[in-house]
C-alpha cells in the first residue's frame, strides 16, 4: 500500500499535490501494482495518470480537488485518442487519465470535486427551454480556453472498476468510458449543479460489458449516454453492446437516458429498476443527433421505471438510422409534455413491445405561452412511421388541470402492424 503523503502530497486544499499522487502511483506500478491511498483531507491536484494493476483508493474524508489553473492538466495532445468540443466549450483535458490500461480502480468513500465554479459561469444562466434545461444552462466562463473535459476519462482500457466515490462540480462528463471492456461502476453518486452544461454521469461510448448499478445521481446533463462514436479510437470497432443498468436513482436537467450518437451499433443493454425525481427527457432514443451519425439501435429492455417531475417522457426515432426489437415494461411517468415515436428519413423504427406503461400528464398551473405549447406539444403521445409495435396496458391520461390544452392523448399516422391490447389513450 502507497500513501500519497508519503510522496509529498499536503492536506491542507492549497498545495497543488499532483508531482506527489504521480509519484505514489508511479511507485505502485514499478513494484507490481497495489493499492495507492488518499487519505482524510483536501488534495489539490491537475491531471494524474492510473496505471494497470492500481487501485486508487479515497478514503472515508479524502477530496482530490480539480486544480482551478488549466495548465496544471495534460496537454492537449497527450494521447492519440483525445479530443476536445469547442462547440459545447470544453477542452480536451481531464483530472483523472487511464490511458490504455488493464486492471485499473477507483475506489472508496471519498469524493472527487471537480472545482465547477471556477469554470462555468453560474451567475449569468441561459434560458435554454420550458422543459430541458428549464433552471437555465450555465456555459464556461473562458470562450478561449474553456473548461477542462471529462473528470475520470477510461480510455481504450479493460477490466476497469469505479465502486464508491462521490463526485462533485464537474465541468463535463463525470465518468467517460471510451473503447473499454469490462467495466463495473457501482454505488457511485453523483452531484453536479442543474444548469451546468455537459456534466452527464456515465457515458458508454463504442464499450462493450459493462454493469452499472446502485448508482444515485444528480447532473445538469444527461445521466447516462450510451455512445456509439469510435472514430479517434485505435482498435475498438464502432460498436457498443452487453450493458446492464441496474437499480439506480437519477436526476437530471437534459435526458435519463441518452441512447445515440456516432456510426455503429448499440444492442445487447437492459436497463431495470431505475427511479427518477426530475429529467428533461426520460428515455431518449437518438440513433442521429443534428441530423449527423447513423445508429443501428436494437435489442434493448427497459423494466421497471418510476418517473416524476419529467419533460418528454419518451423521444425515439430519427432521421437515419434504426431502433429495432426494444421492449419497454412496466414504466410509470408524471411528465409535462408528448411523448414520440417517429421514423423520418430513411430511419427504421420496427419491432418495439410497450407493455404495462402509464403516462400522466400534468403540470404547473401556470399561463401556456404559445412558446410553451410548440415546445410541449399538443398530442400526448405522437407515433409516426412505424412499423410492427405492440402495445399492451398502455394507458395516457392527463389532470384536469391540464386537460383541455391537449388536443389528443393519442395519434399515430403512417404507421402498419400496430396492435393494442387492453389500452387507454
Amino acid at each position: 500500500m502507497y500513501n500519497i503523503l508519503d510522496h509529498g502530497a499536503v492536506a491542507d486544499g492549497k498545495t497543488l499535490c499532483t508531482a506527489a499522487i504521480q509519484s505514489a502511483i508511479d511507485a505502485c506500478a514499478a513494484a507490481g501494482g497495489g493499492r495507492v491511498v488518499v487519505p482524510a483531507g483536501i488534495f489539490v491536484t491537475g491531471t494524474i495518470w492510473l496505471k494497470s494493476n492500481i487501485e486508487l483508493h479515497l478514503a472515508h474524508g479524502a477530496v482530490l480537488k480539480a486544480s482551478e489553473d488549466l495548465a496544471d492538466y495534460n496537454a492537449e495532445d497527450a494521447y492519440e485518442q483525445n479530443f476536445s468540443y469547442p462547440p459545447e466549450e470544453w477542452c480536451g483535458k481531464h483530472l483523472i487519465l487511464i490511458h490504455e490500461c488493464d486492471n485499473v480502480a477507483i475506489t472508496g468513500t471519498g469524493t472527487i470535486d471537480g472545482s465547477a465554479a471556477a469554470y462555468y459561469d453560474f451567475e449569468n444562466r441561459i434560458l435554454h427551454g420550458e422543459y430541458v434545461w428549464a433552471d437555465g444552462l450555465s456555459l464556461s466562463k473562458d470562450k478561449v480556453n474553456l473548461r477542462p473535459g471529462q473528470l475520470l476519462c477510461f480510455v481504450e482500457s479493460t477490466n476497469v472498476r469505479v465502486t464508491d466515490i462521490c463526485i462533485r462540480n464537474a465541468t463535463s462528463w463525470c465518468c467517460f468510458f471510451h473503447g473499454c471492456e469490462y467495466i463495473t461502476v457501482r454505488g457511485l453518486r453523483v452531484f453536479n449543479d442543474s444548469s451546468a452544461a455537459n456534466t452527464d454521469g456515465i457515458d458508454l461510448d463504442c464499450c462493450r460489458f459493462a454493469t452499472v448499478s446502485d448508482c444515485i445521481i444528480e447532473t445538469g446533463d444527461d445521466v447516462v449516454a450510451i455512445r456509439c462514436s469510435g472514430k479517434k479510437l485505435k482498435k475498438t470497432p464502432p460498436r457498443c453492446e452487453h450493458i446492464t443498468i441496474s437499480n439506480c436513482v437519477f436526476s437530471c436537467a437534459s435526458s435519463a437516458f441518452r441512447i445515440g450518437v456516432g456510426e455503429g451499433k448499440i444492442r445487447h443493454v437492459r436497463i431495470s429498476n431505475i427511479t427518477l425525481s426530475r429529467a428533461g427527457v426520460g428515455l431518449h432514443f437518438m440513433p442521429t443527433i443534428h441530423s449527423k451519425g447513423c445508429i443501428d439501435i436494437e435489442d434493448m429492455n427497459f423494466s421497471n421505471v418510476s418517473a416524476v417531475n419529467v419533460g418528454y417522457p419518451m423521444l425515439i426515432g430519427g432521421d437515419a438510422g434504426s431502433v429495432k426489437n426494444v421492449v419497454l415494461d412496466n414504466i410509470r411517468m408524471e411528465a409535462k409534455a408528448e411523448s414520440e415515436i417517429a421514423a423520418r428519413g430513411s430511419c427504421v423504427v420496427s419491432g418495439l413491445l410497450l407493455r404495462d406503461i402509464q403516462l400522466r400528464l400534468c403540470d404547473e398551473k401556470r399561463p401556456f405561452t404559445e412558446r410553451t405549447l410548440k415546445e410541449r406539444g399538443l398530442t400526448a403521445l405522437r407515433i409516426e412511421n412505424v412499423q410492427c409495435i405492440r402495445m399492451e396496458r398502455v394507458s395516457v391520461t392527463a389532470e384536469d388541470s391540464v386537460a383541455d390544452t391537449w388536443q389528443a392523448m393519442y395519434a399515430e399516422t403512417g404507421c402498419s402492424d400496430i396492435v393494442k391490447n387492453d389500452c387507454s389513450l
